[in-house]
């Protein structure tokens, strides 16, 4: 068995991005206000806003939001990953995912600042590995996660739910 754990590892290390730091380039630009024109590499352009009530004009999500977002997204690219190195078939991955944002005292000990303080995820996967072949899928894909371990670097470990759900 520790054999078999080795060789998993080292399918999954070869899946990685090659050794060394990767820039990542996006610009905004706004107009006059806090929608913006966020474009990113490969010619792709999202916007982002705030409610009304918060200073914008509710016409695309908030910052916040993509963040959240982000955290399922790259949560589902790592699951993939990791089963692919070990061979597990899967159908669907569907997360669910809730943060929680709260108001702390900022840098001058006095202002409210917005943090997130929690995540949490809830994975369904269609797969027919075995429950225990499936935890150790979880195991590493959380690990691999860089949105997911930027809650744990900062103190909140995302708490995530696996449920394992038969292949079509």
């Amino acid at each position: 068995m520790v054999h078999l754990t080795k060789v998993i590892i080292m399918a999954v290390a070869k899946l990685k991005d090659p050794a060394g730091a990767k820039i990542r380039k996006v610009d905004s630009k706004s107009q006059n206000g806090i929608k913006c024109e966020i474009s990113v590499p490969g010619g792709h352009t999202f916007f982002t806003d705030e409610p009304a009530e918060r200073g914008g004009t509710d016409t695309a999500a908030s910052p916040l939001i993509y963040f959240t977002a982000s955290l399922a997204a790259c949560q589902t690219v790592q699951i993939h990953k990791v089963a692919k190195a070990m061979r597990i078939n899967h159908g669907a991955i569907n997360i669910h995912v809730e943060t929680t944002t709260d108001r702390i005292p900022g840098l001058d000990g006095s202002s409210k600042v917005m943090r997130f303080c929690a995540a949490e995820m809830v994975v369904d996967i269609e797969t027919d590995a075995p429950p225990e072949k499936v935890a150790r899928l979880m195991k590493l894909s959380e690990d691999q996660c860089p949105v997911g371990n930027l809650f744990a670097d900062a103190g909140y470990e995302p708490e995530l739910t696996f449920n394992i759900l038969p292949l079509p």
